[in-house]
């Protein structure tokens, strides 16, 4: 367990990157010029787009007339996500500019000794509500403030553009009542809300996700999955690039992680009576390919053991300690009340492979085909994000 970044690259993961990363670009984009995307400019239409990873971009211009027509001129480089790969961990990062070590969202459920119970964060508010971010409480809000989009609002003729059904999470979130904000409930409905603000506002932060949809049920490898996928970009491509190019608006596009296909076989299930339950103090919790594990005092050695045993050939295993002293969540430490969240012990998959613990009288949830699209992970299709500049 001592030098975890070789070990990680040795099976072929990819390790982050966060001074080249998605979290880098919105900072960037706050701040109005960086490394990243050099000078914002006047008018910036700051698009992320849910599960486009570099590969599928790539493949997609590859295959698309369309595409390879509207960003002949566009500059398509490779920058990375955060670890895990994981939506929730990757907003809460791009949003606030705080790394995974920083603001402890790294799976769901989550356990949340506030609470005294482990949280759903799909359910949850990712922006903190105005009645639990007040300094006259002792919890501390379970999500940290939304400090990078707060300060693009600064910026003269800011808008957010964001789905319906994330504006209803965090509809009584402090941040929200302090920047413009619109929501679609389609993506016919968010091109006509794009195309109109283009003439009275001067910087948008947008999100797509419904790439991210298609490829969780059909995945992007099949002939299926990958055409629908395809046939949403080059919409954009037909719809809002040339708005956006003859209006002197600057176009930039990421995504907060990309897709890999998951075989059903390789779906490994943990239930309450399995080995290495013995060996725990709590259920294990976390991404489904990024596995946090409490071990119970004077059990480490067992656990490990029935580990490599029972999942060595698919997971690798590492101190939790140790894996944040290396910098795989960002910062190499991070605040002593979060520091519960990350166990003794990270398991991650070392490619497509997931993990999930299954409750008592718990089932696993039925599946339309036997592959299914999955992220949290380290494998480059994971976490190689496009930095798109059009």
């Amino acid at each position: 367990m001592n030098d975890i970044r070789s070990e990680l690259e040795s099976q072929g993961l990819m390790f982050p990157d966060f001074k080249r990363s998605n979290v880098e670009l919105a900072k960037e984009i706050a701040r109005g010029n960086g490394s990243l995307i050099g000078k914002c400019g006047e008018k910036l239409f700051f698009l992320v787009i849910d599960a486009l990873g570099y590969d599928l971009l790539e493949k997609a211009i590859a295959r698309s007339a369309v595409l390879r027509n509207s960003l002949e001129r566009a500059e398509i480089r490779k920058i990375s996500t955060v670890f895990p790969s994981f939506t929730p961990t990757v907003f809460t990062s791009i949003d606030s500019g705080l790394t995974p070590a920083e603001h402890g969202i790294i799976g769901s459920p989550l356990p949340i000794k506030e609470y005294g119970t482990f949280q759903d964060i799909f359910g949850a508010s990712w922006w903190p509500a105005a009645n639990n971010s007040s300094d006259t409480t002792s919890m501390q809000p379970l999500f940290p403030s939304p400090y990078t989009v707060l300060k693009m609002a600064k910026r003269k003729g800011f808008y957010y553009l964001q789905d319906e059904s994330i504006i209803q999470k965090t509809k009584d979130a402090e941040a929200l009542k302090r920047i413009n904000t619109l929501f679609y409930i389609s993506q016919d409905d968010f091109l006509f809300q794009a195309r109109s603000l283009l003439k009275s506002a001067r910087l948008v932060y947008a999100y797509l996700g419904e790439i991210d949809h298609i490829q969780h049920v059909y995945t992007k490898g099949t002939r299926h999955g990958f055409a629908v996928a395809v046939l949403g970009l080059e919409r954009l491509a037909e719809k809002l690039i040339p708005q956006l190019k003859s209006s002197g608006w600057k176009l930039v596009i990421t995504a907060d992680h990309g897709q890999i296909s998951v075989r059903k076989s390789d779906m490994l299930l943990i239930g309450p009576r399995s080995r290495l339950m013995q060996d725990l103090s709590m259920p294990p919790w976390g991404a489904e390919s990024a596995v946090f594990f409490e071990v119970a005092e004077s059990r480490q050695k067992s656990f490990e053991d029935q580990f490599e045993r029972l999942l060595g050939k698919k997971f690798l295993l590492f101190n939790s300690e140790e894996a944040i002293r290396s910098g795989l969540f960002g910062k190499p430490s991070t605040k002593p009340w979060l520091r519960y969240r990350f166990g003794t012990h990270i398991a991650i998959s070392k490619g497509a492979y997931t993990l999930k613990y299954l409750k008592p009288g718990m089932q696993p949830q039925p599946m339309r085909f036997d592959v299914r699209g999955h992220h949290g992970g380290m494998t480059k299709e994971e976490m190689e994000v496009p930095l798109l500049i059009a």
